[in-house]
């Protein structure tokens, strides 16, 4: 299949090559994944892991970052599917180490639901962190400072769908990567330090809703 796809200052025109460059990589995720020894020979983790990797050739495009980064969410992503299925207690890891949110949590927030394609999921994920990164944090950042309390979150929740249909709200927020606080606080009654205290989960659902981002607003409804 003719690529062209851009990987340490190599531009790859043919999905073989790609593939053969990267079989430690691929490895390496699937191995950090299940923290197990893989084996290229009669392992189902391999086969899945690199069929995941071709997708990712296929699926890929400049827009979403760097390719490296988007194969190592589609593999993890398919891996999560794969052990989910089959019930198999593996530790997993992260589902992408710069920055990410945890496969553990993705298992129990996604992956019992009806969602058969965790790829989509992943490719939400990747666009989401990559919009967050404008606003100088990341998912690994909102994973410590979500609100902890769920009478907090839910709130944060209502405010964040309140701001989302809001277009000069929304339409400030992306302009100046900040949340305009002292707007919501007096268009809806909010307290700004109830605003300050969880302005980035705020942010980010916003940004969920705003763009529309499917499977992750099953996350927010969590």
């Amino acid at each position: 299949m003719q690529i062209n796809i851009h990987v340490h200052n190599k531009t790859y025109i043919h999905a073989d090559a790609l593939i053969e460059d990267y079989i430690p990589f691929i490895v390496k995720v699937i191995s950090s994944t299940t923290h197990r020894y893989v084996s290229l020979e009669n392992d189902e983790t391999f086969s899945i892991g690199l069929d995941a990797f071709y997708q990712a050739i296929c699926k890929y495009d400049a827009s979403k970052g760097e390719f490296l980064s988007f194969a190592q969410l589609v593999i993890k992503s398919r891996l999560l599917n794969y052990l989910n299925s089959e019930n198999k207690d593996i530790v997993l890891d992260s589902l992408d180490a710069d920055p990410a949110l945890d496969l553990g949590q993705l298992k129990y927030e996604y992956l019992d639901t009806s969602l058969d394609h965790t790829d989509l999921i992943a490719e939400e994920i990747h666009l989401l962190n990559s919009i967050l990164q404008d606003f100088k944090f990341d998912l690994s950042t909102l994973s410590v400072e979500s609100p902890k309390h769920q009478k907090t979150r839910d709130n944060a929740i209502e405010i964040s769908k309140k701001v989302s249909q809001d277009k000069p709200l929304v339409d400030w927020m992306y302009i100046k990567k900040r949340l305009p606080i002292s707007q919501i606080s007096l268009k809806y009654q909010v307290t700004q330090k109830v605003l300050k205290g969880s302005k980035k989960f705020i942010i980010t659902v916003t940004i969920i809703l705003d763009k529309n981002l499917r499977n992750l607003k099953l996350w927010i409804r969590k």
